[in-house]
């Protein structure tokens, strides 16, 4: 089992060359809500799912959350295994340009071929300093942790050819973007979903079922997902006042926001502002809502 780390949202392991081959298991149990991500630095390894996938030296492989496989790592391999739960995903990918494309490879599984001077110069650097941010118990930062973590999906994104997939290029992925860009200017000012249907050119029908079709939510709960994920940082990091908060994010009577976040998340601003302080980052990570599906 890989090494257990920030109540087990990220888990990790350097496998040295040995004598025996070993197995690791995603997709159920504890790996169930766990992207994986796989770096082949010496010999091999095979990844076997509904087919058999040989990863050979010097490649990298993803494989998506819920997405059952088997990695088997041969004696005499040296592999680095690095998983985190999918509920990092917002955090790994961040809200900017790159975020959809980060998406987009964490959605499949992939392998991607590299060259020995590659893992040697921009992987191994990343692991190794992943490595030494999680060997600090007293100080390790779950930011820079993820910030580590997106890096290496740039890195792995730039060498694959996944800009090639329809995917990156359909209508509603560009649509999708779209509407992000448009929410991350105005989710402070409360606009209503008929404002982003205006901007984007379209029928609040079309933009419903694009958000549905590829995200399983409407356009309003995606943009309430953006105003909770700024909420709980404000709650988090901010000593003022709930109402001071509200009124930046458009609310002016406190307690229209204070009836907002307990129906997003089941608890009211000061309750989730007193855990967060009684608790501390790590162990309130578990009351912290999900917000992946956004692109």
């Amino acid at each position: 089992m890989l090494t257990n780390i920030i109540g087990s949202m990220v888990r990790f392991e350097s496998i040295q060359p040995g004598l025996q081959s070993r197995i690791f298991s995603t997709g159920n149990d504890n790996f169930f809500d766990f992207n994986l991500i796989g770096i082949i630095q010496r010999g091999d390894a095979t990844v076997s799912m509904e087919e058999m996938h040989q990863v050979t030296e010097s490649s990298i492989f993803c494989i998506p959350h819920k997405k059952q496989a088997k990695v088997l790592v041969p004696a005499g391999s040296q592999v680095w295994l690095l998983g985190y739960r999918d509920e990092l995903s917002s955090l790994v990918t961040g809200s900017d340009l790159d975020s959809a494309k980060l998406e987009t490879l964490m959605r499949q599984f992939t392998i991607t071929s590299s060259s020995k001077q590659d893992i040697d110069e921009e992987f191994l650097p990343l692991m190794k300093l992943l490595k030494a941010e999680i060997s600090t118990t007293n100080k390790r930062s779950r930011t820079v942790i993820c910030s580590i973590i997106r890096v290496l999906l740039i890195g792995i994104y730039r060498l694959s050819n996944i800009e090639s997939i329809r995917l990156t290029h359909s209508p509603d992925e560009l649509v999708l973007q779209q509407f992000r860009q448009i929410v991350e200017v105005e989710y402070r000012n409360r606009r209503p979903v008929s404002y982003y249907c205006e901007e984007l050119i379209m029928t609040y029908d079309r933009l419903h079922a694009i958000c549905q079709r590829n995200l399983k939510k409407s356009p309003l709960q995606l943009i309430n997902s953006r105003v909770l994920i700024e909420a709980t940082s404000r709650l988090k990091k901010s000593a003022g006042s709930i109402q001071a908060i509200a009124n930046d994010l458009g609310y002016s009577d406190g307690s229209q926001f204070s009836h907002f976040f307990k129906k997003e998340t089941g608890i009211s601003p000061s309750q989730f502002k007193r855990n967060h302080t009684e608790k501390g980052v790590i162990e309130s990570d578990e009351n912290t809502p999900d917000f992946s599906d956004w692109p």
